[in-house]
């Protein structure tokens, strides 16, 4: 029998490997390493090690000389510009970008320009000239001048003029950056004495509170006979270093009671040892009060002298005399104008006693 021809073969498909596939190769691989450094892998099986390298910063872009001389020039233009205009916001926008007017526009800005501008600027400004100061003075804008005066280092001596003819507040504020309180005036005068003088009431306690200010005998004198400045000569004759016992008796005849507690003050320990100073306090110490008084009545038959306001709440609640017990009526008190020139011309021989 012979063979048959089949055709092709239908039997099962040959075997094929169903492994892991492996990754083709690429011509080269790069990997990153520290510091930077990449480590690149060629097709030839050599490496290469390339360092990377970050971009660098944009610098600044440096001005010539010439560029900055004309920036610095416009912007001068433009402040002198506004500045006649009187307008603000350029001035400030000048005066942020770093220009620094001179000695004449500042006056100008402080003593002419509307006070918000000149404080906007002025707030601008790290240091001013002392020549700022009386420009300010003229303006009396209290705001604006305290911020002239934060901004100076030193106020002149030769303010002091003006600052007597301004308002107190004016010198309160220069006493406290350290102006000295005792500049003589252009009439030789010192500020209190002047003050004084014109009754400048204002000024006269401004320069008391400062502790550095000079107080001569005369001034202290001044202030117990004048009604207005009594007030003040109490704290006067504690900064005066030339108390004498004649003050005693200006304090009785004024009738000053501040006044003769504090000269008796001042005395006390040069004088307490004499024997005449004891009958001096006694003279002028109420037993009700038990304290120095120049407001002093007097008993009629007995030389007791009382401070007038206590005498005659005591007569008014118990009617007697508080030494002797007896009966006291307030008909019965002596006043101060019906015995001060004996009081006075006897209290005048026991200081000059104390003296010898």
């Amino acid at each position: 029998m012979g063979h048959q021809n089949m055709g092709p073969s239908t039997g099962p498909p040959p075997l094929q490997d169903n492994g892991p596939l492996k990754r083709a190769r690429s011509s080269s691989d790069t990997f990153v390493g520290p510091a930077n450094q990449k480590l690149r892998l060629d097709s030839d099986g050599s490496s290469k090690i390339q360092i990377l390298t970050p971009p660098r910063e944009p610098q600044p872009v440096q001005r010539s000389k010439a560029a900055t001389e004309q920036k610095n020039r416009l912007i001068e233009m433009r402040f002198k510009k506004a500045l006649r205009r009187n307008d603000s916001t350029i001035l400030q926008r000048c005066l942020e970008s770093g220009y620094t007017p001179s000695v004449p526009e500042w006056l100008t800005i402080i003593g002419k320009l509307h006070v918000e501008t000149a404080l906007a600027c002025v707030s601008l400004a790290r240091t001013l000239e002392p020549a700022c100061i009386f420009s300010a003075i003229r303006r009396q804008h209290k705001k604006l001048f305290k911020e002239v005066v934060s901004r100076v280092d030193e106020v002149p001596r030769a303010h002091m003029q003006s600052l007597m003819a301004a308002p107190a507040f004016y010198l309160d504020i220069c006493l406290k950056k350290g102006l000295d309180p005792n500049i003589p005036l252009k009439n030789k005068r010192l500020p209190l004495e002047h003050a004084c003088a014109h009754s400048r009431i204002s000024h006269i306690e401004i320069l008391l509170k400062d502790v550095r200010t000079s107080v001569s005998q005369n001034v202290c004198r001044f202030m117990i006979r004048q009604t207005k400045q009594q007030k003040f000569a109490e704290r006067a004759i504690e900064l005066c270093e030339d108390i004498v016992p004649n003050m005693i008796l200006e304090a009785i005849v004024a009738n000053v009671t501040g006044a003769l507690i504090a000269i008796m003050a001042k005395l006390e320990g040069k004088y307490e040892q004499k024997p005449q100073w004891e009958d001096i306090t006694h003279m002028m110490t109420c037993c009700i009060l038990n304290d120095y008084t120049t407001d002093i009545v007097k008993t009629p038959v007995n030389d007791h002298y009382y401070d007038r306001q206590s005498i005659l709440t005591w007569v008014r609640s118990k009617g007697t005399d508080p030494l002797t017990r007896e009966s006291l009526q307030e008909s019965d008190l002596l006043l101060r104008s019906e015995f001060l020139k004996d009081y006075a011309k006897n209290l005048q021989a026991k200081i000059q006693q104390l003296e010898l």
